[in-house]
């Protein structure tokens, strides 16, 4: 067999055969696509109706549009018979009515150009077959009417769905009569841009995931990903409603997605550029740094963000606990504070609130403004550190190795703070007091080691939150017990801990005592009655009596 020299592209005949498979054949798509043939035919409204006939009932989509001339287009996979316009408008591709493959229809139309009416009968099989069908003249109103035998499930989702392909279409649909309700696809929308046959629907705040409708397509609704701009407080995101753009085309023959080709990337500029001029519009702006460089490379002149960062809140143990970080305001004489872990920034975050000069002044790196000038230039707390005198001897706990502290008092503890900028500056601070936890290999505060400025200088409640802001971390064993549970008990030895090291024994073993009551009796004493208790080593006497009038 010799190769040919030439090759031409052709659809094979055979495909005509396996029409029944390019389509869901869903009453969804069914409606979808005869509503936009209506809609390219120049109709002012579809109405659906059911038919009862002949002792069945029949779906019947019906159009005032243009009608069709030529009956051979109907079963004519891949010829759409438009006009030249709706041809250069919308690319239509000739399989709207295949939609019906496989089903029983009755077309009947009445051409505006002719005013000669005309009927045909397709058997389930005539889609396939290739069958003669015979065209017939009636008397029919201008326009087109398609009828369907009602499938035995259509009933029960007939009015929804009809709804949902009439929501965004640009004409009114009726069922039955009755209008369906319609509503702008851009609803909501903070701006609309219109241009190049597309509105660009501008939102704040607008949760759009990859899988959301995002482009309405003339009432055809489908996803694809259109970009989208964060700030730090808010973030855009857009939708698009096509009006006359050719060039944006769907996937055929289902019509589900965007077909990927240079005027969706043109559009994905648009939208990008649209989200900036409204920022721009809008006079201050939080955008990361690469951001705000990119609007200016589009021609968008912003000023730079605004000089807000988030305030520092020292790292926790466990990251299920929260954080109180805010946005600051804008102000000059914001600090940075670098990572130190939570034992350190947990201890120096108390010495610095019993100090009381940085109040408000120190906030959270942001690599997304690096290259602001205004954030480029502020100081920031590079080193943080805890020196120690106890027992004669001098120690540094910082983020490196632990020194292993014995617990109790000490005879001199400081927090020093390095300071980067301009000119660097080292502060020293006096600290009430110091957990030296490892909290990357520590599982247990029994663990943490604990050294305070004086035992006036903590109470037992703020050393207790201490150990449970710098040392708890729950486990996520699924053999463990729940957040709550494992965090009681924390809590409950954490109390016994604090007392015994700022209290004494004594203390600890009836703070211990009185948490546990607190925690397992305390909920079941009846209202206006108290318990009495004298425990003993061998004997225990518990008594209820009446709580005595105030």
């Amino acid at each position: 067999m010799s190769l040919p020299t030439v090759i031409h592209s052709r659809v094979d005949p055979a495909a005509v055969t396996k029409v029944t498979r390019l389509f869901n054949n869903t009453l969804g798509d069914i409606l979808s696509e005869l509503i936009q043939n209506a809609r390219r035919a120049g109709a002012s409204a579809v109405d659906l109706k059911v038919i009862e006939a002949d002792e069945a009932a029949f779906l019947a989509i019906v159009d005032d549009g243009a009608g069709i001339e030529d009956p051979s287009v109907i079963l004519a996979l891949g010829r759409s018979g438009w006009g030249d316009d709706i041809a250069r408008r919308e690319d239509p591709a000739g399989m709207g009515v295949f939609s019906l493959a496989g089903r029983d229809v009755e077309v009947r139309s009445c051409p505006r150009s002719t005013g000669d009416g005309w009927s045909i009968r397709i058997a389930s099989g005539d889609w396939e077959s290739g069958a003669p069908i015979a065209v017939a003249p009636c008397t029919h109103p201008f326009g087109t009417e398609i009828r369907v035998p009602i499938d035995e499930q259509w009933p029960k989702s007939l009015e929804t769905v009809a709804q949902r392909a009439a929501r965004y279409c640009p004409l009114p649909v009726q069922l039955n009569g009755q209008d369906l309700p319609r509503e702008d696809w851009l609803k909501g929308a903070e701006t609309i841009v219109e241009q190049d046959g597309v509105r660009i629907g501008i939102y704040r705040n607008y949760l759009h995931r990859h899988f959301s409708p995002s482009i309405n397509f003339h009432g055809v609704t489908v996803a694809s990903l259109l970009p989208t701009v964060a700030e730090k407080d808010r973030h855009w995101a857009a939708k698009i409603d096509i009006i006359d753009a050719p060039e944006l085309q769907l996937v055929l023959p289902a019509r589900k997605e965007m077909v990927e080709n240079s005027a969706l990337q043109y559009l994905r500029a648009a939208v990008r550029l649209s989200i900036y001029r409204h920022i721009q519009a809008l006079g201050s702006h939080r955008l990361s740094f690469a951001d705000w460089q990119e609007s200016i490379d589009l021609g968008v002149l912003l000023p730079e963000a605004r000089s807000e960062l988030q305030s520092w809140a020292p790292a926790m143990a466990d990251y299920n606990s929260g954080s109180s970080r805010q946005n600051l305001t804008s102000t000059n004489d914001l600090i940075l504070v670098d990572d130190f872990g939570p034992p350190i920034e947990q201890c120096a975050h108390f010495a610095l609130a019993r100090d009381g000069r940085f109040d408000g002044r120190l906030a959270e790196p942001d690599d997304a403004m690096r290259g602001y000038s205004w954030y480029d230039a502020l100081p920031r707390i590079s080193g943080l550190r805890f020196e120690i005198e106890q027992n004669g001897e001098t120690f540094t706990y910082d983020s490196g190795e632990l020194p292993g502290l014995t617990n109790g008092v000490a005879d001199r503890l400081d927090l020093v703070l390095q300071l980067s900028g301009k000119t660097g500056e080292t502060i020293v601070i006096p600290a009430p007091v110091v957990i030296e936890y490892d909290d990357a290999h520590f599982w247990n505060f029994e663990e943490a080691n604990v050294v305070f400025a004086s035992p006036e200088a903590v109470n037992p409640a703020e050393l207790v939150d201490l150990l449970d802001n710098a040392c708890f971390s729950s486990s996520d064993d699924r053999e463990a017990d729940s957040w709550d549970t494992q965090h009681d008990r924390f809590l409950l030895d954490a109390q016994e801990m604090a007392t015994r090291l700022l209290l004494g024994d004594e203390a600890a073993l009836l703070e211990r005592l009185r948490a546990i009551l607190a925690y397992r009796t305390q909920w079941f004493v009846p209202e206006g009655a108290q318990f009495v208790a004298v425990i003993g080593r061998e004997t225990m006497d518990v008594r209820m009596e009446q709580v005595p009038a105030a």
